[in-house]
């Protein structure tokens, strides 16, 4: 792991623990880059605003998401290469499961649903590259795109709300939004 990414981890977790200790208002970059020993200017390098600490695994995941998405095979169908791509995650379900209660606890409804509907559309602009690399015609690739990205945030966002969100529920809840858009498709 490099040096930035050691800082950028150590943000993140005092950030989490102050959000959880002084409410998220209430919690200061200042104070979290000071406990890290950095600048809060560095903090600002490592995350635009406190909202993108607690969004940090949907951001990071589509990194990731894009390159396990394009190793599945061409001619697996793409909701089961969606759903199989997103199971493999190499997340710490804890740390997931936490940041999706602390996210609810500490935001409104309609800042999460900001963020996750710019995730969405992220995830479908790289569904429908991917479908159109393979052929796929441009309309018929947005379309399937839009509705995959949809489905798998239809059923983030649905676990999101849950009192008490375990993995294996997102991942059942995923397995059926993909389900119902399939025959879309």
């Amino acid at each position: 792991m490099s040096k930035a990414e050691r800082t950028r981890t150590a943000l993140r977790e005092t950030a989490l623990r102050h959000f959880v200790a002084d409410g998220f208002e209430g919690a200061s970059v200042i104070a979290i880059a000071a406990e890290v020993g950095v600048t809060e200017r560095t903090f600002y390098r490592h995350f635009a605003t406190k909202d993108e600490v607690l969004f940090a695994d949907l951001v990071e995941g589509l990194a990731w998401f894009r390159q396990a998405i394009r190793d599945r095979p061409a001619e697996e169908e793409i909701s089961r290469s969606v759903l199989e791509a997103l199971g493999s995650a190499p997340t710490d379900p804890r740390l997931l499961v936490e940041i999706a209660r602390l996210r609810r606890a500490l935001l409104s409804p309609e800042r999460i649903e900001r963020v996750f509907r710019d995730r969405q559309a992220a995830m479908a602009t790289e569904l429908r590259a991917l479908l159109v690399e393979r052929g796929v015609a441009a309309l018929a690739a947005a379309v399937r795109a839009e509705a995959l990205a949809g489905a798998v945030f239809a059923a983030v966002a649905v676990w999101s709300e849950d009192d008490d969100p375990d993995l294996r529920t997102l991942g059942e809840l995923t397995e059926q939004a993909l389900d119902q858009v399939r025959t879309l498709l």
